[in-house]
């Protein structure tokens, strides 16, 4: 299982199956509206129906489901051999 976030400094955090994320990446770059990242951070792509029921907030109220989101994955979360892993994976 690995913990993710929307975003970095999210509070909310949950844990998936690592099986359930793909395109595992680095990124600088919030996107929308949101500030700039003070770094790069570990991010991946999952499908909104692989979350829990409304986890962070997404309600598929706009589109019909399933949704690509992306997760920050936070290096303080995890266990060391599972972010290691996860960076192995990471698109270079």
């Amino acid at each position: 299982m690995v913990k993710v976030r929307r975003r970095w400094t999210d509070h909310e955090a949950i844990e998936l199956p690592a099986e359930v994320l793909w395109d595992l990446h680095y990124r600088n770059d919030a996107g929308g509206v949101c500030r700039a990242l003070p770094r790069a951070f570990l991010c991946a792509h999952v499908w909104c129906d692989q979350l829990p029921e409304r986890a962070f907030g997404h309600t598929c109220a706009e589109d019909p489901p399933p949704h690509d989101l992306i997760v920050c994955i936070l290096r303080h979360d995890n266990a060391p051999a599972m972010y290691e892993s996860l960076l192995s994976k990471t698109r270079r």
